[in-house]
């Protein structure tokens, strides 16, 4: 599957690596296991963390852009 790393940080796909950083950081702290120990929280921190590994490297970024475009047919 296929996932929208701008939606899982709840940005637009021209942020800035600030506003990534921001949005990381908010959505970290809002879906962290702490915050919520009456539910499973794993997979969407994973999700959380992954979109920042990606987003926050221009080339992998960049890489990713490339795929998704190709993914929903924007070539």
């Amino acid at each position: 599957m296929f996932f929208f790393f701008f939606k899982i940080l709840e940005i637009e796909k021209n942020s800035t690596q600030q506003e990534i950083k921001t949005a990381f950081r908010k959505q970290a702290i809002k879906w962290h296991p702490d915050k919520n120990p009456d539910m499973d929280v794993n997979e969407k921190m994973q999700l959380i963390n992954e979109a920042y590994l990606i987003l926050k490297d221009e080339e992998a970024r960049y890489h990713y852009d490339i795929e998704y475009a190709k993914f929903y047919n924007f070539y």
